[in-house]
């Protein structure tokens, strides 16, 4: 009886331990790209046997605000399309060459920044089941004219408030666009040119939308903005954690619009020396219509008296030939 009691216990250990030991980990806790580009994402699963993949399952699904959406699935070894939610329909792929080496590479085209979230893949094979989850955070690239108004997107991963929201340019010095805290904006280290330009909000905080508004854009505000938030750990602690990653990345475009980039300063000001040229273009064509008319009417007053001269010799030879014959005319 106690030997039976050790085999079920080993047996027990043994379950333990090789459960224990499949594990499912992520290449990159972090991805960043840009709307409509394309990106790879990798989760590796412990492999220790070469049976079949009918016991292969994996469920990757995006976990964001207010959503949860199906990425891909594999049941029983076969992949499920039909599954899929509409969002990803034709734009993911998986490189099933390296499935079988417990890698799963997802790659997603045309990415859209609704795409951003966490995607937690889970994976169960005959050996065990774990589960691990990556960010991905899309980059809207926003176009823009001298002037006018923008909102660079940015929204908490979670339903935790924002105690602090960083809004940086990597290239500035100061590098901050916007530092809010203690519930204001904090102006000390904010870089001069946006001083009074840029703003929070507040109403829309409270839903976790941190988009930064930033007013009379100059071609100069053309760049990279990265958003960063400090959060509580627990409501009844002010400790904050911060992750050194941004949790959004907006490209900035400010260009004049495409008619009227020829001859026109940053300020959208007429470019004096364009303005000369175009002047002195106009000059020029006027001479040479100018030079085409007097020669036209040079040409048809040398084509006249050429003709008269014709005429005038032909009178002059008519005139000598009629004094010619009278002449040979016999007296009366």
């Amino acid at each position: 009886m106690k030997m039976i009691s050790r085999i079920l216990l080993l047996l027990i250990l043994s379950s333990c331990l090789c459960a224990a030991t499949f594990v499912v980990n992520v290449t990159q806790s972090c991805y960043q790209a840009q709307e409509n580009h394309s990106i790879t994402l990798e989760w590796t699963f412990t492999t220790k046997t070469q049976g079949s993949w009918r016991d292969l399952f994996i469920y990757c699904r995006l976990v964001a605000p207010h959503k949860e959406l199906i990425f891909y699935q594999v049941h029983g070894g076969v992949e499920i399309p039909d599954s899929q939610d509409e969002q990803f329909s034709g734009r993911v792929q998986i490189d099933k060459d390296v499935l079988r080496e417990g890698r799963i590479r997802l790659h997603v085209s045309r990415l859209r920044t609704e795409d951003s979230g966490q995607y937690l893949c889970d994976v169960k094979t005959e050996d065990g089941s774990d589960k691990e989850k990556c960010q991905l955070n899309v980059s809207k690239m926003i176009s823009a004219v001298p002037g006018q108004s923008v909102s660079l997107p940015c929204r908490l991963p979670n339903i935790k408030p924002a105690v602090v929201v960083q809004w940086t340019r990597p290239d500035l010095e100061p590098e901050y666009v916007l530092l809010f805290r203690d519930e204001q904006p904090d102006p000390e280290n904010q870089h001069p040119s946006f001083r009074k330009r840029v703003e929070l909000q507040e109403r829309r905080m409270k839903d976790g939308d941190v988009s930064l508004l930033l007013s009379n854009v100059t071609t100069s505000d053309s760049g990279k903005y990265e958003c960063r938030v400090f959060q509580r750990v627990s409501s009844g602690r002010k400790t904050v954690n911060l992750t050194s990653d941004p949790i959004w990345i907006v490209f900035l475009d400010v260009a004049p619009p495409p008619e009227n980039v020829v001859g026109r300063k940053e300020d959208g000001s007429r470019n004096n020396h364009v303005g000369l040229i175009v002047g002195a273009i106009l000059i020029i064509g006027a001479v040479l219509i100018a030079a085409l008319i007097i020669g036209l009417i040079l040409h048809h007053y040398v084509i006249k008296t050429k003709e008269e001269e014709t005429e005038d010799e032909q009178i002059t030879e008519l005139t000598v030939s009629v004094k010619d014959g009278s002449s040979s005319d016999p007296q009366p």
